[in-house]
């Protein structure tokens, strides 16, 4: 049964969203989150979330750099204050609570919590960005709790490693802060995490974004930019997209999700991995019209290609399948860990090639290099030896790579991070399938 439920009918000014292990306690007085309780992995950490904007620079000071498309420089950090009483509503049901929040005139989000699911949903909706002030606002969110992160996060890089990111600091020179939140901005494709001696908390986004630790215990990613001057790097127009129905214009309105969970120390990886692939890589639904019953007579209803008895590896994505000439395969498997990122998923793992073609009989399989368009062998004999200072053999022969593609046994072997790709050869006349193998 699903219930409804407004601020004006709840008691005492607080109320908890969800409806499994993991709850969300919400202050009404205070017109935002409190805590983040999960009972099943005795998390308990205190989390607000606020919203701010920066100011973009006119490019007018003694240094004439303006905020634009290709340069954050802000002017200040301005609080958006909530309104007096923030509306909010929220519904109740078996399989999720939802809490829809206005912040303002032109912010405002839906909170879901799952009963299945142990991370936080967080549907957010920017704009139009007003700029009737004269002021271009670029619009930011901050998730804060009370983590002692010394400075130190981490954000991935084109949706695969996570590089540690250190608060104005840079590793290889000594760094000169002139812009503390510009120069401690990074991209983020997949996601974004923070910890300390006991937790970690991981914020995944669905789509590229800029996000940052401004300050400790504090993850902050950026929503939406509407800015009034050029940047003077190539476009020779200011950030303020508008759209324009019946003469009159308005900024544009941005629409995303983002997700948020909180993991005892070492056990994040596992979430940010599996739910970040699913995120980052979606599977997409293909439909077709159906004439008459002609098709479900002729056709399969269902159908797995792979063995049904086999299933990938947990720390492996199949991330290319394709048909080429003459029926040749092109086949691209991915390791999904980092070193020591978890304690089981960061070994080698390896995939049985005759269960994930168990209706053809594989003939021969030639390791190509990533792009696929030559053979990995002469690649490696055509690669540049380099010799990188404070390195030595020992520390590269600890790299953990995949053997070799035994002709007989073909199974495939990841080491952590490790891509690799192959053209896959069937046997012609070996086929027990009455149906063709296509991708």
């Amino acid at each position: 049964m699903s219930t409804i439920q407004t601020t004006q009918e709840i008691a005492n000014g607080i109320t908890e969203i969800g409806p499994g292990s993991l709850r969300l306690t919400y202050s009404v007085d205070e017109g935002k989150f409190t805590h983040y309780i999960n009972s099943r992995s005795s998390v308990n950490e205190r989390i607000e979330q606020s919203f701010s904007f920066y100011s973009g620079n006119d490019g007018s000071d003694k240094v004439p750099q303006a905020s634009g498309a290709y340069i954050f420089r802000p002017n200040g950090t301005f609080l958006i204050k909530s309104e007096e009483k923030v509306p909010l509503t929220i519904l109740r049901g078996p399989l999720l609570d939802e809490l829809h929040q206005q912040i303002n005139s032109w912010i405002s989000q839906t909170i879901r919590v799952y009963k299945a699911k142990e991370h936080v949903e967080v549907e957010f909706t920017v704009g139009p960005i007003p700029v009737d002030d004269g002021i271009g606002k670029e619009v930011a969110t901050q998730i804060i709790t009370t983590m002692k992160t010394n400075k130190t996060f981490y954000t991935d890089s084109n949706g695969r490693d996570f590089i540690k990111r250190v608060r104005d600091y840079r590793t290889d020179w000594d760094l000169q802060v002139d812009q503390p939140v510009a120069g401690n901005y990074y991209p983020i494709n997949l996601g974004i995490y923070m910890e300390d001696a006991e937790k970690e908390l991981s914020v995944m986004v669905d789509r590229s974004i800029g996000g940052s630790s401004i300050q400790d215990g504090q993850i902050e990613l950026m929503l939406h930019r509407r800015l009034l001057h050029d940047d003077s790097r190539g476009v020779a127009e200011s950030l303020n997209e508008t759209v324009c129905v019946l003469d009159k214009c308005s900024g544009l309105t941005i629409r995303g999700n983002f997700y948020v969970r909180i993991d005892p120390l070492g056990e994040g990886a596992k979430w940010r991995r599996s739910f970040g692939q699913e995120t980052y890589s979606p599977l997409l639904l293909a439909f077709t019209e159906q004439d008459g019953d002609n098709w479900t007579s002729s056709h399969l209803p269902t159908f797995s290609g792979m063995d049904a008895s086999y299933s990938l590896p947990d720390n492996v994505a199949l991330i290319t399948l394709q048909e080429m000439e003459d029926g040749k395969v092109l086949l691209r498997l991915a390791h999904l860990y980092e070193v020591g990122e978890d304690k089981e998923l960061s070994g080698i793992a390896s995939v049985e090639l005759k269960k994930v073609f168990p209706r053809k009989k594989i003939s021969k399989v030639t390791e190509m290099n990533l792009s696929a368009n030559q053979e990995r062998a002469e690649m490696e004999k055509k690669r540049l030896k380099w010799k990188v200072e404070g390195t030595n053999k020992e520390e590269e022969m600890k790299v953990l790579r995949g053997e070799p593609v035994d002709p007989m046994k073909l199974v495939v072997e990841l080491g952590p991070m490790e891509i690799r790709t192959f053209i896959v050869n069937f046997d012609p006349l070996f086929d027990v399938s009455a149906h063709t193998f296509t991708m």
